[in-house]
C-alpha cells in the first residue's frame, strides 16, 4: 500500500468489520464479562501504547485521530479488545492448556497482520530496536493476563455465591 487513501481506507474496512462483529460477540458471553474483558483490555493497551509511542519504540504515522492521539485508538479500543472478547468466549469452557493454545494461535494470526502492516504501510513503524517477537509476546501476555484475571473474577464470585 503505497498511498495514504489506501491505508485510510483500510482502517475504514477493520472498523466496519469489528464494529460488525462486536454485538455478535456481545451477545454470547455474560455481560460482566464483555465490559470486564472490553474495559480491561482497552485500559491495559493504552498505558502500554502509551509508554511505547512516548518512548519512541511504536510509531503510527497513519492512524484515526492523529491530533488528539498519538497511538491506535482502533486497535487499543476496538481491535483487540473485541478478539480478546471472542478469545473469551470461545474459551470459557476450556482446560488451561486448551486456553493458552486457543489464545497464541490466535494471536499469532492477529499478529502477522500487524507484521504485514508494519512492512508494507505507514500504519505502524518499530524504531529503535523493536523487534518482531516483542509484538508477538506482549499481544500474547496481554491476552493471556486478560483471561486469566476474569477466570479469577469468575472464581471469586462462584465463591461468593456457592
Amino acid at each position: 500500500m503505497k498511498s495514504k487513501k489506501l491505508e485510510r481506507r483500510f482502517l475504514k474496512c477493520i472498523t466496519v468489520i469489528f464494529l460488525g462483529s462486536l454485538p455478535f460477540v456481545l451477545k454470547k458471553t455474560p455481560v460482566k464479562d464483555s465490559l470486564l474483558v472490553l474495559f480491561m483490555n482497552g485500559y491495559t493497551n493504552a498505558i502500554v501504547d502509551r509508554f511505547l509511542v512516548n518512548r519512541q519504540i511504536l510509531q503510527y504515522p497513519i492512524r484515526f485521530i492523529p491530533k488528539e492521539f498519538k497511538s491506535n485508538v482502533l486497535f487499543d479500543f476496538l481491535c483487540l479488545p473485541t478478539v480478546s472478547l471472542w478469545l473469551y468466549h470461545l474459551t470459557k469452557n476450556d482446560n488451561p492448556f486448551k486456553i493458552v493454545y486457543k489464545i497464541v494461535l490466535t494471536i499469532s494470526s492477529l499478529f502477522l497482520v500487524e507484521l504485514w502492516a508494519e512492512k508494507y504501510t505507514k500504519l505502524i513503524k518499530w524504531q529503535k530496536g523493536w523487534k518482531w517477537y516483542y509484538s508477538l509476546i506482549s499481544l500474547n501476555v496481554r491476552a493471556l493476563f486478560s483471561r486469566l484475571v476474569i477466570a479469577i473474577i469468575n472464581i471469586i464470585q462462584k465463591k461468593q455465591e456457592g
